[in-house]
């Protein structure tokens, strides 16, 4: 006997009734196909129960930001952390003072680099993906990885008439094994910087993802955060082959290239965002986890810190700038890291030809896998007569 709301979400899709929530019209008429196609096939045994465990509870789940810090090569100290989890994510702020652990939330250089107070505006843009090489093998083996990016407000604009809002994106990465293009067909212009004089052209195992010219995905560099506090996570894994998300990306991948936009839902309610999760979890089968966490709480102002507890909240400050995400159980020692660079969301030796960018990525922490982030944050007006100021 079928199921009739998957009937009702198929023919929802097959006539593009989704389209804004999909990538792109072709994608959501592939999309439409296949999920006719893998419903048949997918038998119940297949279907991940840790996904139908961490999915339905996600967005109102309280991610708990790792403290483990760098240490140097060779100590035989252990490092402290909030969370046994070796996949949750380190979230890494690159500046002038190198690199620092967001979730100190006593870090004087970075509170100090706050909006003082108020409402602001957050953009994130995901800038490249490096996949360790150990990672890689797994994703090579399963032939496809996905990354999915959520920002969420913690309240929203206007308490009493409307919910909060979250922003949600998620794209597929298709392993090459030739090493082929890195670029989703969108940004060409960044494949063509990156790779140009290039002797032995990209690496498959360090890939770009812009979004900035992506219709769907635009609203993620103006999101509103009130009050300076909101949520961040990233969760990037890969599925086994038979996954019904892998056969979704299958087609996605064919309409939008090596690393294509599969689902953008920016702006959507809370209760909106719950109901896509309860989709979501049936599409993932046993899958491997590389980065995991539940949306982290994030403070953009020096009073949303100050009013959740300064430093003894959990969560992490978030002042403007190159962000890195590692996953705990292979974060870098504290040798490695100073003597690197990040220069266009890849973590090179200084003075690294821009040609040879993806390559020199490839061959720097080459067991580590990473997502870096470029975060703008801009103070705001959410609600006319409340002037916030800015930092410093």
């Amino acid at each position: 006997m079928s199921n009739p709301r998957r009937e009702f979400i198929k023919d929802l899709l097959t006539m593009s009734a989704l389209s804004g929530l999909i990538g792109s019209t072709g994608a959501t008429r592939a999309f439409g196909a296949t999920l006719d196609r893998a419903i048949a096939e997918q038998a119940p045994s297949a279907l991940d129960l840790g996904a139908t465990d961490f999915w339905p509870n996600f967005i109102d789940a309280e991610g708990t930001p790792s403290t483990k810090t760098p240490r140097k090569r060779g100590s035989v100290a252990i490092a402290q952390m909030s969370t046994g989890n070796n996949t949750a994510p380190v979230f890494m702020h690159y500046g002038k003072d190198g690199f620092q652990n967001t979730a100190l939330l006593d870090t004087q250089a970075l509170v100090n680099k706050l909006v003082k107070e108020g409402d602001v505006t957050v953009s994130v843009n995901t800038s490249a993906v490096k996949i360790g090489a150990q990672d890689q093998k797994t994703f090579a083996r399963l032939q496809n990885a996905q990354i999915r990016v959520d920002v969420r407000q913690a309240t929203s604009i206007l308490p009493s008439f409307v919910e909060a809002m979250a922003y949600t994106l998620v794209a597929g990465m298709h392993s090459s094994p030739k090493g082929a293009a890195v670029t989703n067909s969108k940004s060409k212009a960044t494949a063509k910087a990156s790779t140009k004089g290039s002797s032995t052209g990209s690496d498959s195992s360090v890939q770009s993802l812009t979004v900035t010219d992506d219709e769907a995905w635009q609203k993620m560099q103006n999101i509103p955060l009130p009050g300076g506090k909101g949520r961040w996570a990233l969760n990037l894994e890969a599925q086994e082959k038979d996954s019904l998300l892998y056969q979704i990306l299958e087609s996605f991948l064919q309409v939008g290239g090596q690393f294509a936009p599969l689902i953008g839902l920016p702006g959507l309610a809370i209760s909106g965002v719950r109901s896509f999760d309860l989709l979501y979890q049936h599409l993932h089968s046993q899958p491997v986890k590389v980065i995991e966490t539940a949306p982290v709480l994030v403070f953009a102002t020096e009073q949303a810190l100050e009013n959740a507890g300064g430093a003894s909240a959990s969560g992490i400050v978030l002042p403007s700038g190159t962000y890195i995400l590692f996953p705990t159980g292979q974060l870098p020692s504290e040798d490695d890291l100073k003597s690197l660079t990040v220069t266009q969301g890849r973590l090179v030796p200084p003075k690294t030809a821009p040609e040879e960018l993806d390559v020199a990525a490839a061959e720097t922490l080459k067991d580590v896998t990473y997502v870096t982030f470029d975060v703008g944050i801009t103070p705001a007006t959410l609600i006319p007569g409340v002037i916030p100021k800015r930092a410093g």
